[in-house]
């Protein structure tokens, strides 16, 4: 048999890739040449499109085609950017017999980086011809595999993560646990900073955010764990950093909406929606000077890693009466409170309800969230993430109906700032007054979900569930009883 190929041109290629290496964790790897824009799969596949004629960051910048929707599928709000450059070499090879028929056709795909050189092969097999499948089958299994390709060609893939795995152990104090959960989230804060000041995408400042949120929250959260006065001026040191975001991350969340709240009111309403867009991202711009002012200063700087040394030592860390309790023990309590608490505001909520409540709710699932996730190396893995799951259910809905009612007040604020008069005040008025109608009935919709979600969250299967996770003296008392029994 002969194997045979084409004389292929190599193609210069520049892998692509988000911060959170998006591609790359989902087995597969993005490359850009003069004419193509591929999606190499080591599972088997290739999927192809025409590249953009100009420079692209976001997967809906790019035209449509079949690798624009899966990256939109996969990762909607993150920019892509550069991760290396390799030569791209694609060929069929074909596999003859002695009498020049073809046996087999062989899928090839060759990267090179410097001196190092990662290949994929793909066979395809020809009706009659299994036996001389199965032979070319059996010497690709014999080749030595050469892994996968980060590591073969020498990549820089990121290994960021927004969760990353906090390692704690049930028995260790309290405050030990609380140290290893704040330097986790701290550490998650500090790989977003220079994306943030570079200002590459929105989820910079949004993960930037979150996880100085879990850390403000599991402070207070923990409550005696840390001294009294030590919690107190970190509170105020965590609100001192983050007021000046608030802004920033307010209008982005206004401007990744645009295309929706364009669909949300008729096109006569549009030419006003423009104009408030336009204002929203003149906010936008000026709170991103303030932020990025903030980040570099050196203030923060000192104030950020002042935070992060307090908590590189747990016995350096001034104690509260419950350092020193066991770390399950201690978690557990605290969840089964936190849950029970979320039980009661739960049961109070109905259609008459004012927004205030549900956003004290809001909060407290949040923080029960928080507690979960944090505490989540502690528990049985599939326990957890099966209450997580419906607690996921119930925040987004939370969430949407929070964010609605923000944004009706937003639109009021951004009413009282423009000019009262002049045709573009005219359709700013109309518009926001058609998008503030549709916004409040969409909060009505998220009201009726809220209610519905509600009554599964807790649920006597919901609350069963719960205690039997986290009420450890009952569990405990029941397993004593089992022994004693048999």
């Amino acid at each position: 048999m002969t194997l045979t190929g084409n004389t292929c041109e190599p193609q210069e290629g520049t892998l692509l890739d988000t911060f959170d290496a998006a591609v790359y964790n989902s087995d597969a790897l993005l490359i850009q040449t003069e004419s193509d824009l591929i999606r190499i799969c080591w599972s088997g596949d290739i999927m192809a499109q025409t590249a953009p004629e100009s420079g692209w960051q976001f997967a809906r910048d790019l035209p449509l085609g079949p690798v624009r929707d899966l990256l939109l599928d996969q990762s909607p709000l993150r920019a892509f950017t550069p991760a290396g450059q390799v030569t791209l070499i694609r060929d069929t090879l074909l596999l003859l017999d002695d009498e020049q028929k073809t046996c087999c056709r062989i899928e090839s795909v060759s990267l090179n980086r410097g001196n190092n050189t990662w290949s994929w092969l793909r066979t395809r097999p020809m009706r009659g011809y299994n036996d001389s499948h199965a032979l070319i089958c059996d010497i690709l299994k014999k080749l030595e595999k050469p892994g996968l390709p980060a590591g073969v060609l020498k990549l820089e893939i990121s290994d960021y993560t927004s969760k990353p795995v906090i390692r704690l152990s049930e028995n260790a104090p309290a405050r030990k646990s609380l140290c290893a959960i704040v330097q986790t989230f701290l550490q998650v804060t500090r790989r977003n900073e220079p994306g943030l000041i570079d200002d590459l995408d929105t989820e910079f400042l949004h993960q930037w955010r979150v996880s100085l949120r879990k850390v403000r929250s599991v402070l207070t959260l923990f409550k005696g764990v840390v001294a009294t006065e030590t919690l107190v001026q970190l509170k105020q040191d965590f609100k001192d950093i983050m007021q000046d975001t608030n802004l920033m991350r307010d209008r982005d969340v206004y401007l990744l909406s645009k295309d929706d709240y364009f669909a949300l009111v008729p096109p006569q309403a549009h030419p006003g929606l423009e104009v408030l867009f336009d204002l929203l991202q003149q906010d936008r711009n000026e709170a991103f000077g303030k932020v990025k002012t903030m980040l570099k200063s050196k203030r923060y700087k000192k104030q950020i890693k002042a935070i992060q040394k307090l908590f590189e030592n747990p016995k350096a860390l001034p104690k509260g009466p419950k350092a020193d309790a066991p770390s399950k023990v201690f978690a557990a309590g605290l969840i089964l409170k936190r849950y029970k608490k979320v039980c009661t505001l739960a049961g109070n909520i109905s259609d008459k309800t004012p927004d205030e409540t549900i956003h004290a709710l809001r909060i407290q699932c949040k923080k029960l969230r928080y507690l979960i996730e944090s505490a989540q190396p502690l528990f049985d893995d599939k326990q957890v993430k099966r209450l997580l799951k419906n607690l996921k259910g119930l925040q987004e809905h939370l969430g949407s109906f929070n964010d609605q009612s923000v944004q009706q007040a937003t639109l009021a604020q951004c009413l009282d700032r423009y000019p009262g008069t002049g045709a573009n005040a005219k359709a700013l008025a109309e518009s926001i007054g058609a998008l503030t109608a549709m916004l409040y009935r969409k909060q009505l919709a998220e009201r009726r979900m809220i209610i519905e979600n509600l009554s599964r969250f807790y649920s006597p299967d919901t609350q069963g569930a719960f205690n039997a996770l986290f009420d450890l003296k009952n569990t405990d008392s029941k397993q004593d009883n089992t022994q004693v029994d048999s």
